[in-house]
């Protein structure tokens, strides 16, 4: 939610659009019904979080859409991607508080990966 506060600032200031995502990555090789439950218990998830960027967004009274979007691959390609056909000036994203050296490498990948890869400037906020 930090990003997602930066975020609008940054619009706000800017009278820039803000475009939230969240990517739901769900495995290919899972059990039909175990993937549809998945599926619905993390898009549910991720449309609550939008919900939430979507009343800061109107409190803050700036332009905002928001999408959920699916992979069973890389989220920081998916991302990439994304911003890439939607010619994304700016991507914001957040990283979690790291609390051991696995988690640190893990959670940290996404960021790095969108950091490394994306066709347009990454704002990283911790």
């Amino acid at each position: 939610m930090k990003a997602a506060k930066y975020a609008l600032k940054l619009a706000s200031v800017s009278g820039a659009e803000l475009v939230a995502i969240c990517v739901v990555q769900i495995p290919e090789y899972i059990e039909d019904n175990t993937r549809a439950v998945l599926r619905n218990e993390l898009v549910g998830k991720s449309e609550a979080t939008l919900a939430e960027v979507e009343k800061l967004a109107n409190d803050s009274k700036v332009k905002f859409s928001s999408k959920v979007l699916e992979t069973s691959g890389s989220i920081a390609t998916t991302i990439c991607t994304y911003s890439a056909i939607e010619k994304v000036e700016l991507v914001i994203l957040g990283t979690r508080p790291n609390t051991s050296s696995l988690t640190k490498m893990m959670l940290g990948s996404v960021a790095s990966g969108v950091a490394g890869n994306a066709e347009c400037p990454v704002l990283v906020v911790r």
